[in-house]
């Protein structure tokens, strides 16, 4: 496995685990609960630590592959990945912009954005898996 899916093994699951733990609280607590700054700012927190030290750990048992440069298939399969997130980013944005027209609870709208955002970047690391393993 090449250093770069594992960060993107890194990203991945990091991200799951942690934003799903916050959107669970979020969605326990109800939409007529007031915004969790604290709760937002926490999750942040414990993800840069998280990524932080994995893929520092990753790093030091690979230092050699973590220097290389990303040769031509890491750069496209970046590129394709980051083509498919964007476009389901715009997409979702787009309808999230529609649903706010119809008033909904304060709560819904920065937390709604915020989900739209970690799973684009869910999808983008997903991706770069699925084509690095594709083409293993």
């Amino acid at each position: 496995m090449s250093f770069r899916e594992k960060t993107a093994w890194i990203s991945l699951l990091s991200m799951s685990v942690i934003y799903g733990l916050y959107f669970a609280s979020v969605y326990k607590s109800g939409l007529r609960a007031s915004f969790n700054f604290g709760g937002l700012l926490g999750t942040v927190i414990a993800l840069v630590i998280v990524q932080v030290a994995a893929t520092t750990a990753v790093t030091i048992f690979s230092a050699k592959e973590a220097k290389a440069p990303a040769d031509e298939r890491d750069k496209m399969i970046d590129l394709k990945a980051t083509r498919l997130a964007y476009g389901v980013l715009a997409g979702c944005i787009a309808c999230a912009c529609f649903f706010a027209g119809f008033n909904p609870p304060i709560i819904f709208n920065p937390n709604a954005l915020l989900f739209i955002l970690v799973a684009a970047e869910i999808l983008r690391s997903g991706c770069q898996i699925f084509q690095y393993r594709r083409s293993a």
